[in-house]
Formats: structure tokens, C-alpha cells, sequence
């Protein structure tokens, strides 16, 4: 019961790692918030864990600001607030619409700056708080047909450095995780289509599969948890050793 009488935001946790993480928190004692775009998701999600939704558009400043100020007027104050929420749009650059382009860029890093303006003026008022960034091995290095979807990652990582920075001396924690390929619904929509296989994934990751959702979950409970209590900055790679390994062909063909 880590987070036992602890208030934990979860924006984007309608589904996927979001909803993993939210059912984690809850089954760890804390009272979570499902701050979710897509009201039917995280009503039905709120009401399976006994959670508490809030309809929030991240890459609204002004839904972030009311859904902040609704969760402190019922809830008292936040304690962990997890930046989830995510899109991926991916075309080539110059066949990328301008519309998918602002929509990466505005839901997850303008989405996570309006998140951590308005929870972190709340985490500084009560001299407490932690955040946990949902980032990507995207953020670490370029990959094709991604860029807003890379651009969007790298600056999480770099605003979650320049938070930690800036917050550490009010008692406040920030840190980011960054996964490899975890099989969520996205990823097996991706396979679905036929834009990539599971045995490519395979193949790129030394650890020879896939994550699960736990992999990133575990994770994040462990930066948001007292036990990480001196470690603030770090972007923590989940990835089967995917950014340790710069080749794109199996390992059976690469020696």
C-alpha cells in the first residue's frame, strides 16, 4: 500500500497503459483520478476501479486548469500526477499534415507543460508532490516517418529535466519513463494493418519480445513511490535494451 492516502492523477487512462497504471495506483491505496479527453472511456474506467474521472483536454490549457482546480476542490490536494496522454501520427515529413503535426505536438508536450503549470502550482503549495512523464525510446533517437511523434518525446524528456530542476529545492520529484515496444492496442493496431510485425519488433529488441504493460507500469510506481525518494531527472529507459542496440535486422543475421 505505497500510495495509501495519496491522490493520483492519471491523465489519458481511459485504455492502455494508462488505465494499467490507474488500476495499479488504486490497488496500492491511492485515490486516483482518471483525467481522460474521452468521456465514455474514463467514466466506464472510473466506475470498474471506484476512481474519480475528470474530462480533461490536455492540450487545452484552460480544461487542464479547470480539471486541476475540480480534483483540489474534492480531493484537498495532488500527490502524483502521471502525464500519459499520447497520440501518434506518422508520415513522412513532408507528407505529414499540419493538423497530426500540431496534434502530437499539443497533446503530449504542450499537454504535459499545462499539466505540470497547473499541478505544479498546486505540488509547490503544499511543499509536496511528484510527476512521472510518460515518454518514449522515440524521444531518445530519430526514427522515420515520426516527427512529430519524436519531437513531442524529446521535449518530455528535456521539460522533465528543467522541472526536476527547478522544483526539486519545494520537495517535488520529476521523472519520466521512456518504453520500448509494449503491446498495447496502438502497437497491435500498428501490426494489424500490416505496418510492421511482431517478428520485426523482435528482432530490433535484444531481449528477443515485446514488453507488456506491467514492464511500464512497474516502473513508473517505483518513480512515484518513496523509494525512488532521491531520484529526480532521470528519464528511465523500459525498452528490452532497444536503445542499446542501433541495428534494425535480427540478431541471426547481424554477426
Amino acid at each position: 500500500m505505497r500510495f495509501e492516502n495519496k491522490v493520483a492523477v492519471i491523465t489519458g487512462a481511459g485504455r492502455g497503459i494508462g488505465y494499467a497504471l490507474a488500476e495499479r495506483f488504486a490497488s496500492e491505496g491511492a485515490t486516483v483520478v482518471i483525467a481522460e479527453i474521452n468521456a465514455e472511456l474514463g467514466m466506464a474506467a472510473a466506475e470498474r476501479l471506484g476512481a474519480h474521472f475528470v474530462r480533461t483536454d490536455v492540450s487545452d490549457h484552460e480544461s487542464v486548469r479547470r480539471a486541476v482546480e475540480a480534483i483540489v476542490s474534492r480531493r484537498g490536494r495532488i500527490d502524483v500526477w502521471i502525464n500519459n496522454a499520447g497520440v501518434a501520427h506518422k508520415a513522412p515529413a513532408v507528407e505529414l499534415e499540419v493538423a497530426g503535426w500540431e496534434a502530437d505536438i499539443g497533446v503530449m508536450l504542450s499537454g504535459t507543460f499545462y499539466c505540470a503549470k497547473y499541478a505544479g502550482q498546486v505540488m509547490i503549495a503544499q511543499g509536496s508532490g511528484c510527476m512521472v512523464n510518460v515518454s518514449s525510446v522515440n524521444g531518445l533517437f530519430a526514427q522515420k516517418a515520426r516527427a512529430g511523434y519524436c519531437s513531442a518525446k524529446a521535449g518530455i524528456n528535456m521539460l522533465t529535466k528543467v522541472l526536476a530542476s527547478e522544483w526539486g529545492e519545494h520537495g517535488i520529484r520529476v521523472n519520466a519513463v521512456a518504453p520500448g515496444v509494449v503491446m498495447t492496442d496502438l502497437v497491435q493496431q500498428g501490426i494489424d494493418q500490416g505496418i510492421v510485425t511482431e517478428e520485426q519488433y523482435r528482432g530490433r529488441i535484444p531481449m528477443g519480445h515485446l514488453g507488456d504493460l506491467d514492464d511500464v507500469v512497474e516502473a513508473v510506481l517505483f518513480l512515484a513511490s518513496d523509494e525512488a525518494s532521491f531520484v529526480t531527472g532521470e528519464v528511465m529507459r523500459v525498452d528490452g535494451g532497444w536503445t542499446a542496440y542501433h541495428l534494425f535486422y535480427p540478431f541471426d543475421q547481424a554477426f
